[in-house]
């Protein structure tokens, strides 16, 4: 793994989309609803019901881009509530749905537990699977991920970046290319990028760990 390569994709994701520097400046109560709709994510695997949450809180957590109004209900980086190709899976709970590469490394860390991402390579359309968990992924050299250029726009992370971050096989990633990480690499990044949720979600008793979510 390469420090410095970590460090320019974490800046550049940053840049690209500052999720934690806007919650950071949003009133306390928006903070507090973010924290609701993630927690509930989390919990059971599936998008929470709008009606539940507060609804002046919810349109400026959207205006953020901190969660987005998707096709099957309200999606919240790293979750995505809509099909996405890429989803993982904790022992004995059913499959959940992340936004991109990057969320779906991101997702192990939030539940503390042992997970599998199953996706494709986007250029060969490969099957890729790998197995995660709370301490890190199980690295391996057949699996990299493509950060290609955010699209100019306006529009959502969610379809404007997230599309263009995806797992591709070993034989697609050209060696050295900086749109190309190792999974280690953008395992680092994930976790780095997505750690102020696990903070707040620890602290909060809006969220209580230990509940599991099961296919419907």
């Amino acid at each position: 793994m390469n420090p410095t390569r970590v460090a320019q994709a974490l800046e550049r994701l940053r840049d690209d989309f500052p999720l934690e520097q806007r919650l950071q400046k949003a009133p306390e109560a928006v903070r507090a609803t973010y924290v609701e709709v993630l927690g509930h994510w989390r919990r059971t695997g599936r998008p929470p019901g709008a009606d539940a949450l507060d609804g002046t809180a919810l349109e400026q957590l959207a205006a953020l881009d901190a969660v987005a109004h998707q096709a099957h209900g309200l999606g919240c980086y790293p979750y995505s509530a809509a099909p996405a190709g890429i989803t993982v899976a904790a022992t004995g709970d059913g499959p959940v749905t992340a936004m991109c590469a990057i969320d779906a490394l991101a997702i192990p860390m939030l539940s503390g537990a042992r997970s599998r991402i199953n996706a494709a390579c986007s250029h060969c359309s490969q099957a890729v699977a790998l197995e995660s968990g709370p301490g890190g992924v199980a690295n391996t050299d057949s699996i990299a991920v493509h950060y290609r250029p955010r699209r100019a726009g306006g529009a959502p992370c969610c379809s404007s970046l997230c599309d263009g971050i995806t797992f591709v096989c070993a034989g697609c990633a050209p060696a050295g290319h900086p749109d190309y990480l190792g999974l280690a690499e953008a395992d680092t990044v994930a976790r780095q990028f997505f750690a102020f949720q696990r903070v707040w979600l620890d602290a909060s008793t809006a969220d209580r760990p230990g509940r599991r979510f099961s296919p419907s």
